[in-house]
Parts: C-alpha cells; structure tokens; sequence
C-alpha cells in the first residue's frame, strides 16, 4: 500500500518535473548559442594567432562587437546558474548530497567566467588607450596579455564544470528520468574538457596541437550537451518504465 502511493507520489511529480526539463532545455540552448557566438564569433573573429598588433587593431575597430561578446558571455554566465539549480531538482531524488555538488561545482564554473570576463574589459580599456604597434610595452601587447589570461581562466573553470558533469552523469544514469546514454555522453564531455585543459597546462608545445584538441572539444562536450539540450526540449524526461505494471 505504501508503495502504490509513493509510486503515485513520484508519477504526480513527473509533469512538473518534464516542465522545469523543458524550462532547462531552453536555458541550455541559450548557454550554447550565446557561449559559441562570443568565443567563436564576437571573439574569435578579431583574435588572429601571432600577431598582437593584428588582433588589437581589430579590438579598436569593433568595439560593439567585443562588447557584445561581453554581453553573450555574462548572459551564458546567468543561465548557467539557474540550469545548475534546476538539475539539481531534477536529480536529487537520486542522491541530493550529490545533485548538490554537482550543483557547487557547476556554480563555481559561473563564478569563475563571471569574473573571468574582467580581464577582457582589461584587454578592451589597454586598446582603446594606448599605441597598437608591437613593441614589448605596447597596448597590443598588454592587450594580447589579458586575453590569453582569459583563454586560460576559461579552460580552468570548466575544470569545475567537467567534475559536475562526472557527478551529474551518475546521476542520469541511476535516475528514471534520463536514459542511460545520456550518461555517457556527460562523461564524455568531462573527459574533452578535462583533457584539453591538463594539455593546455602540462604541453609545452600545446599550440601545435590545439586544432586537436579543439576537435576532441568539439566532438566530445558540445556534441554531448547539445543532445542533452535537445533531449530537454523534445522529451523532457524520460517515460517511466513501470507505468503499465502499476495501472
């Protein structure tokens, strides 16, 4: 008897809980797209490898777009917080202690790429004044300073943000709401994060493989948390196994 009701306990929670998996799913959509539009585009499309004066010029000269970088960057920043709380929703029922750190870890990501994004307001305020020649004290040399900080600082939180996916993969897989490949896709993602970071640190000759690396990134985390985004806006959550043994 107490196990028909907490069956149908935990099958009254289910639209609740496939709403706020949606809610989730859209929030992660927006971590996405804005993350790939300020690395890949607002960013990516004035850093040019090498060449400091190059890449400082092109700072100076599209400023809106550097700052919308900014933008993009602090609005992934916000979602992610609020997806770190809403998994651990999701998933505590499985082990709060643990959808609680996973929940730590992955708000310890958010506040290190919050405050992350000072060094690139550092990098803008040197270009917009100072010499953009290449000469050892030039702005575009400072410049060039604080955005391989950044890049740095960017790789490091996502150490924090690796380890929540860890936890969070076990979770997916002993819980009823997510199938069990999404699990391994989470540590799949871990593991591109984790690897292209301790390359990063302990590989003194890391930009001749950075493409590399950048693939296994690619392949590995945004492929995982994409299906898992998608996941959240198609089903939601998964159906329970055991809906036509209880009726």
């Amino acid at each position: 008897m107490n196990f028909a009701a907490g069956a149908t306990e935990v099958l009254d929670q289910r639209p609740r809980l496939r709403k706020m998996a949606r809610i989730t799913g859209v929030l992660y959509l927006l971590i996405i797209l804005c993350g790939m539009y300020a690395e890949g585009f607002a960013r990516g499309s004035l850093i040019v490898a090498g060449d400091v004066a190059q890449t400082a010029a092109n700072i100076a000269e599209n400023e809106g777009l550097f700052r919308s970088g900014l933008i993009a960057d602090l609005i992934m920043v916000v979602c992610d917080v609020a997806v770190g709380v809403a998994f651990f929703v999701l998933l505590r029922s499985v082990n709060e202690t643990l959808a609680l750190l996973s929940a730590f870890f992955r708000l310890a990501q958010a506040a290190a790429l919050g405050l992350n994004l000072v060094l690139l307001w550092i990098a803008l305020s040197v270009v917009l004044n100072g010499p953009l020649d290449s000469s050892p004290n030039s702005a575009a040399q400072w410049a060039a300073l604080f955005v391989g900080a950044h890049s740095l600082g960017y790789k490091l939180a996502l150490v924090f943000f690796a380890f929540s996916l860890i936890i969070q993969a076990w979770l997916f897989y002993k819980s009823d709401l997510f199938p069990g490949w999404l699990a391994i896709l989470m540590l799949l993602a871990s593991l591109g994060y984790l690897l292209d970071t301790t390359a990063t640190i302990l590989m003194t000759d890391y930009a001749r493989y950075a493409d590399l690396f950048e693939m296994i990134v690619i392949v590995s985390a945004l492929g995982g948390e994409l299906t898992l985004c998608l996941y959240l806006l198609i089903r939601g959550i998964a159906k329970p196994a055991n809906v036509a043994s209880m009726g």
